[in-house]
């Protein structure tokens, strides 16, 4: 069973870990500490650790909350030693359940890199459908250009 609750300052060393490992920093824009920090303290986004058996094993951050009724999927990381193990897809769904029964969104947004197949399977298997699709929007630190897949999910 997978529960959320809120992220806390002494969280943020491991989420920031997390988010450096090789399989996870090429998806990512900014990352670290300081980064978590300006979204804990930051009203119009809510910074959530996924648990399961008392073990932080995710987390994923929400933000536009104060932009009315779309909400946006902004970050989401599984643990290391957890992916794979399909609790992606249960903090997905966790994170669209709390996106639309406590914040009353009416739409979930999310951004990906077009060339990150697993994640936006994961997507599309839970509903998500493209909307747009940014050209050349993301400069990798090899200075290649990379377009920007915006996708979307409707409350059911």
């Amino acid at each position: 069973m997978l529960s959320l609750r809120p992220t806390t300052m002494d969280d943020l060393v491991d989420l920031a870990a997390w988010e450096a490992e090789p399989e996870t920093a090429p998806w990512l824009g900014e990352t670290g500490p300081a980064w978590h920090a300006r979204a804990l303290h930051d009203p119009g986004q809510e910074h959530l650790v996924a648990v399961r058996a008392e073990a932080a094993v995710g987390f994923a951050v929400l933000a536009g909350l104060r932009d009315g009724d779309a909400v946006e999927l902004r970050r989401m990381v599984i643990s290391p030693p957890h992916r794979r193990t399909g609790l992606g897809r249960s903090l997905l769904t966790s994170v669209l359940a709390r996106a639309y029964g406590h914040h009353r969104a009416r739409r979930v947004w999310l951004d990906v890199k077009a060339h990150n197949h697993r994640a936006r399977a994961l997507y599309e298997s839970e509903g998500f459908t493209v909307t747009e699709t940014l050209t050349g929007a993301v400069t990798e630190a090899d200075g290649a250009l990379t377009d920007l897949v915006i996708m979307a999910h409707q409350v059911r």
